[in-house]
């Protein structure tokens, strides 16, 4: 075997220039800057809907605008905006609504109002899974009860009737408001339905609410009602209900 020969080590010092003949990069950390520019970034990578141009934001409540007071001024003026913008076509065009949501949630997602109008926003247009997620976020930041409903009614609408009724009865009901009472019966009663407890269905469905006539939620508790009813086999009581 050939003996390789045997060198000693330079004592020549090492340098202390890295390996790569590149010169390092500083890198900087401005972050004021940097936030600015990622928020015009991601704004422009969203379409977001047009806003009339009579609507101005201040038709919001105080207690939302004064949660806008932490996002830079002309942020805080776009989301009051959008957020007014919701409220006005939730009823009457929920698609454009929905966008007005998502333009919000685009700018200030980790606002909780914010979060809570763009999933509710979402119920409406029926974008399900959107909403779940809007809704759960919103709920982990601000814990309000009033949340709940909603979820409850995404978990239903995708295909989980056990789980929205574990959710709503979890819900303190005296902490609720008497139209978000109303919404978790509704949703409860179509879980029970779905799983074939009919009976239950009616039972959670009778209430005084049910003789308000000029209340906003009437129409849909009454049809509900029906159909609760009608999959109980009881037509006949269904009848009188029929408007």
């Amino acid at each position: 075997m050939e003996k390789r020969e045997w060198k000693p080590r330079s004592d020549k010092p090492r340098s202390d220039k890295p390996r790569s003949d590149k010169p390092t990069e500083k890198k900087s950390f401005t972050k004021r800057p940097l936030l600015r520019r990622e928020l015009e970034r991601r704004v422009r990578k969203f379409a977001e809907p047009d806003i009339p141009a009579e609507i101005t934001g201040e038709e919001l409540e105080k207690r939302v605008r004064f949660q806008l007071t932490s996002l830079a001024v002309e942020n805080a003026e776009a989301v009051a905006k959008h957020l007014a913008a919701l409220d006005f076509f939730l009823e009457t065009d929920p698609e454009r609504a929905y966008w007005h949501g998502q333009s919000a949630s685009h700018r200030a997602g980790r606002l909780a109002i914010v979060r809570e109008r763009a999933g509710i926003a979402a119920v409406k247009h029926g974008k399900f899974d959107v909403a779940l997620r809007e809704l759960k976020a919103a709920h982990r930041m601000s814990g309000a009860p009033s949340i709940l409903p909603y979820i409850a009614e995404c978990e239903r609408a995708l295909g989980n009737p056990r789980k929205a009724l574990e959710i709503a009865g979890s819900i303190a009901t005296n902490k609720l408001t008497d139209v978000e009472q109303v919404e978790l019966r509704i949703t409860s009663a179509a879980c029970r339905i779905e799983l074939g407890q009919n009976d239950a269905a009616v039972v959670t469905l009778t209430c005084k609410e049910l003789n308000i006539s000029d209340a906003p939620w009437g129409n849909r508790l009454r049809d509900a009602y029906i159909a609760a009813l009608t999959a109980a086999g009881r037509s006949g009581e269904a009848r009188p209900w029929s408007y």
